[in-house]
């Protein structure tokens, strides 16, 4: 399990090496999903007085 330090080269043991590298690209894709969400939230919350955020608000509310 212990390994010398590497830069993702191909001496890393491929049964360590793709799953490193479905982590990283999950982390990616979770970072990127919460920071889309947040800037909805943001934007949401700067436009609260809007007429389309109480419409939206209603349009969700009825689900």
């Amino acid at each position: 399990l212990h390994q010398g330090s590497t830069r993702m080269q191909q001496s890393i043991d491929p049964a360590m090496r793709s799953p490193l590298r479905w982590a990283i690209a999950g982390f990616l894709l979770l970072f990127m999903t919460l920071a889309l969400m947040r800037m909805r939230n943001l934007i949401l919350l700067m436009e609260k007085r809007r007429p389309w955020v109480s419409e939206l608000i209603l349009k969700r509310g009825h689900r």
